[in-house]
């Protein structure tokens, strides 16, 4: 569900370690981990790969790139505040954030005539969820966690995925699921 990896949804995510230490549920990220959502372990892909930063105001930053077409392959790039709330990741949903965000795909970012049509599209699937707040809680699962989504406490349809932790090291990238 594009809600949910939007929020998991810096400006990269082959971030270095941090120097401060951020609360659980996302206290691995102080180390440099990614929350790769949806991953196929075989193929080290994700629907979306999201990272979190303490930023020097002491607010977290949500870093994420989000597979937001199969064919051709585009991805979403945001950053977006968000807060720890009794164990859930919780951030309000903002324009300007669709509107801030990198388009790219092949490595290679979008032009300006590319990015107006998708930006747009983006702005229009994301219309109703626009200033509500939505919150991540993270159910331990095995080697991982299903993150359920939530907006304004009612679970969001569809809104559960597996979420494993990734060091950058490890390769993993967003990419469509194998055919």
């Amino acid at each position: 569900m594009k809600i949910l990896l939007f929020l998991a949804t810096g400006a990269t995510l082959a971030a270095a370690p941090a120097a401060t230490t951020l609360p659980d549920p996302i206290a691995p990220a102080a180390t440099g981990k990614l929350q790769c959502y949806v991953p196929d372990l075989s193929r080290k892909t994700c629907n979306s790969l999201a990272g979190y930063k303490a930023g020097p105001d002491g607010v977290i930053q949500n870093s994420a790139k989000v597979l937001i077409s199969k064919n051709p392959v585009i991805i979403m790039e945001t950053v977006s505040p968000v807060a720890v709330k009794a164990t859930k990741v919780c951030g309000v949903v903002r324009e300007q954030d669709v509107e801030n965000a990198k388009f790219t795909t092949g490595g290679h970012a979008l032009d300006a005539k590319q990015v107006g049509p998708l930006r747009e599209q983006m702005k229009m699937a994301f219309k109703p969820i626009f200033g509500h707040e939505i919150c991540t809680r993270y159910v331990a699962d095995g080697d991982g966690f299903i993150a359920s989504a939530s907006m304004e406490g009612q679970a969001l349809p569809g809104g559960e995925q597996r979420v494993i932790w990734v060091s950058p090291e490890d390769h993993y990238k967003v990419a469509p699921p194998a055919q």
